[in-house]
Parts: C-alpha cells; structure tokens; sequence
C-alpha cells in the first residue's frame, strides 16, 4: 500500500472495530468500578486500620456501608462487553461470499455491545435513585 489506497475493509468491518474500540475502551472502567465497589462495601466493613501519626498509634474502624451496588449487573455487563470483542474476531477474516456470516456476527456483536451498555447505564440509574 502506498498510503493513497483505501484499505479493503466493507462497512461490516468497520463497524465491528468500532463496537470492539468502545467495548475496549469501557471494559477498564467497568472493572475498576467493580473491584472498588467490592472493597470498599464488602471487603472493609468494619476492619480497623492502624498506622501511627507522630508516635502515637492511631485506629480508624470503617464503618458499616450500605450502598446498594448490583454486583451481579457490573458483572454480567462486563461479560457482554468481552464476549461483544470475541465475537468480532473472526469478522476481518471472512471473505466476501461469506459476507452474510458477517453481517450476522456483526449485528450479534453489536446487540451484545448495546446490551452490556444498557445493563451498565441502568445499573447507575438504579444505584442513583436509591440514594435519594
């Protein structure tokens, strides 16, 4: 290639990058927020932290939080969000008479892209109203 050519993706192609670039790109965040969530509501609950402040030792007891975070709904979006990258391996490989195998993948790919996203935005909807 000369830089001048266009390179032989179909729309197909393109559009399963790009549903694997924003699965990518939110899968990171999604696990942050789950490991965080899970130490600071499960994992310290009521654990005493000691250190010393100018040679005296000092113990802070976390308290009991009881935030309402759907651990099941982080997880199972996360799962959507990776099996949407999974499924758009094979696109860039299928030729073009398989081209009705592609669309298919890729419109799986998206359908579990925009339903892990659904699940994650609901999951914040949720948590959002039980706070008030």
């Amino acid at each position: 290639m000369d830089g001048k050519t266009p390179p032989c993706e179909d729309g197909w192609e393109k559009l399963s990058k790009v549903i694997s670039s924003l699965s990518l790109s939110l899968l990171p965040t999604l696990l942050f927020v789950l490991i965080m969530s899970y130490i600071i509501v499960v994992g310290l609950q009521n654990a005493d932290i000691t250190f010393t402040v100018q040679g005296q030792e000092v113990t802070i007891t976390y308290p009991e939080i009881n935030i309402p975070v759907d651990y099941s709904a982080i997880r199972n979006s996360v799962i959507y969000l990776f099996t949407a990258i999974l499924i758009g391996l094979p696109v860039p490989l299928l030729s073009g008479r398989l081209k009705p195998l592609k669309v298919l993948i890729s419109l799986l790919q998206a359908g579990a892209f925009v339903y892990g996203l659904y699940i994650f935005v609901m999951m914040i909807i949720n948590f959002a109203s039980a706070l008030t």
